[in-house]
């Protein structure tokens, strides 16, 4: 029996909804040691709340809640400390 193929439309892109003004491309939230960072994922179409210390990531889609994700992070002391050993830096 052949194959069938069914010929398809390609989606129309989405475009993200950003809040205005446009955010920076990376931004540190104000008031902390600079380790908690918010990005903006052009691929993902979904901002990065990365920690540089403890590396644990969260995916938001909105600025709002991912500074209030940033805000409240608190490293885990042990993977901290543990990960700075590995990589020779001050935990």
């Amino acid at each position: 029996m052949p194959a069938r193929v069914i010929a398809l439309r390609p989606r129309p892109r989405r475009v993200p909804t950003r809040p205005s003004p446009s955010p920076s491309p990376s931004s540190v939230v104000p008031g902390l040691d600079e380790r908690v960072s918010v990005e903006w994922d052009e691929a993902r179409e979904l901002y990065v709340v990365a920690c540089r210390r403890c590396t644990e990531t969260v995916l938001s889609n909105r600025l709002e809640e991912g500074e209030e994700l940033a805000e409240a992070h608190r490293c885990d002391p042990e993977l901290a400390a543990l990960l700075a050993d590995i990589t020779g830096e001050a935990a």
